[in-house]
C-alpha cells in the first residue's frame, strides 16, 4: 500500500493515479489533481473500490464527454479535514456515499434523496472513487468500526442497496422469498433477508455455479433456470416451469416476495407467476428498456411491484451495523482483489463474469 505522507508531514498528493475511462472497453491510468479542499471538505485515501455492473456497463459504451474518472464503491481514510469540519477526524476510516443530492428539489424534500432531480453521482455524472484521493463532503463519508475490514468496506455501498430494497419491500421474518439472480446484488438480498429472519429463500440463475453459491452462502433452495431454446411461447413456458418449481418444493400457492434482481424478461414473467396472491415483486435488476408482463395474472392475484434504486439515508449505516454484528458476511463474495494499477485486468475479469465480487486496491 503507498504511503501519502511526505517527509514534512504535508500530504502528497501529486501521484493521484485514477482509472480513467478513454474509449470503449478502454482504460487509462492518468494522474488527476486533486486540488484544495474547501473549510467544510473531507480529503480521503481511498483504499478500497468494489465493481459493479453498472461500472462494466460504463466501460463497455461509448463515451460521450470528457474521460471520468470511474468507481463508486469505496471506502478510505480521512488524510485531512476542513477548517469547518467538527464531526470528522484525521485517521477515521470511512465509507464513501457515491450519491450527491441537492436536498433542495420536491424528491428530496420528501426523504428520497436516490431520486434526486439533480444527482450526481460518482462514476457515472462526476469523477469517480477509482483514484488514490478523493475529496467530498464530511457527510457523504460513514464511519467505519475497526472490525470491518477495507476489503470488506469496498462492497458497503451494494449491501446499502439490498437494505434499501428490504426497506421498499418491508421484509420481514416468516416470509418465503424468491431471489432471480445470484450476482452479487441478487447474493446481498439473500443476506439481508437471512439477517431480517424470514422463513425460507429460494434462489433463481441461469448458471448452476452461481445457484450453487447462493445455496453455499445463504439460500435455503437453489434451481437453475431453463432457457426457452424451443421458442415456447413466454407465459406457457414461464407457467409450466413456475408450476414445476412450486410443487417440488411445495411452495403451495407461492412465495411472499419475489426480487427480480436479473433484469431477464423471462423472470420478470416468472416473478408474477410465483408471487402469492397479495404478494409482493421487487424489480431491481436492469435488463431490457421495455419488458412485457403478464397483467391479467399480475391484476388477477392483487399483487404489489415496486422498483428500488440506490440508497436513502440511513442505509449505509445499516449496511456497517450488519457488517458489525457479523449478521452479514462479505467475505465469501470477494473472490478476486486487483492492484488499481491493474484496473484493466479487473474488469476484463467482470466482463467474463468468472467472479462474484472483484475489489481494486486503490492504493496499488
Amino acid at each position: 500500500m503507498g504511503d501519502s505522507s511526505a517527509p514534512n508531514g504535508v500530504i502528497d498528493t501529486s501521484a493521484n493515479r485514477s482509472v480513467c475511462w478513454v474509449a470503449p472497453k478502454t482504460l487509462e491510468i492518468q494522474h488527476r489533481e486533486v486540488g484544495e479542499i474547501s473549510d467544510d471538505e473531507v480529503l480521503l485515501e481511498v483504499i478500497t473500490t468494489g465493481i459493479c455492473g453498472s461500472d462494466a456497463h460504463v466501460w463497455a459504451s461509448n463515451p460521450a464527454k470528457a474521460p471520468p474518472v470511474l468507481g463508486h464503491e469505496s471506502a478510505g481514510k480521512i488524510i485531512k479535514v476542513g477548517s469547518k469540519v467538527t464531526d470528522r477526524v484525521v485517521g477515521q476510516r470511512v465509507a464513501i456515499e457515491p450519491g450527491f443530492a441537492c436536498m433542495k428539489c420536491e424528491f428530496c424534500i420528501r426523504g428520497q434523496p436516490n431520486v434526486c432531480a439533480n444527482l450526481s453521482y460518482c462514476g457515472h455524472t462526476e469523477n469517480g472513487t477509482l483514484t488514490r484521493f478523493f475529496k467530498c463532503p464530511p457527510h457523504m463519508t460513514v464511519p467505519l468500526p475497526d472490525s470491518v475490514s477495507f476489503k470488506e468496506a469496498g462492497c458497503i455501498q451494494p449491501l446499502a442497496i439490498a437494505v434499501q430494497l428490504g426497506r421498499r419491500a418491508n421484509m420481514r421474518a416468516h416470509q418465503t422469498v424468491a431471489v432471480f439472480g445470484c450476482g452479487p446484488l441478487g447474493l446481498l438480498v439473500m443476506a439481508v433477508a437471512r439477517a431480517y429472519g424470514v422463513r425460507k429463500i429460494i434462489a433463481f440463475d441461469v448458471e448452476q455455479s452461481r445457484v450453487d453459491f447462493a445455496v453455499k452462502y445463504n439460500a435455503d433452495i437453489g434451481v437453475v433456470s431453463p432457457m426457452n431454446t424451443e421458442s415456447v411461447e413466454p407465459l406457457k413456458f414461464a407457467t409450466d416451469f413456475m408450476e414445476e418449481v412450486m410443487k417440488k418444493h411445495g411452495l403451495g400457492s407461492g412465495v411472499d416476495l419475489t426480487i427480480e434482481a436479473s433484469g431477464a424478461e423471462p423472470c420478470v414473467q416468472m416473478a408474477v407467476l410465483l408471487t402469492k396472491p397479495g404478494g409482493t415483486i421487487m424489480a431491481a435488476g436492469l435488463g431490457k428498456p421495455l419488458t412485457s408482463v403478464p397483467l391479467f395474472q399480475f391484476t388477477a392475484k392483487d399483487l404489489t411491484m415496486k422498483g428500488t434504486v440506490r440508497y436513502t439515508p440511513g442505509c449505509f449505516a445499516d449496511a456497517v451495523d450488519l457488517l458489525e454484528r457479523k449478521a452479514v458476511d462479505l467475505a465469501p463474495l470477494i473472490t478476486s482483489t486487483y492492484p488499481l494499477t491493474k484496473a484493466s485486468e479487473a474488469f476484463e475479469a467482470q466482463a467474463a463474469r468468472q467472479d462474484i465480487k472483484i475489489v481494486i486496491m486503490n492504493q496499488e
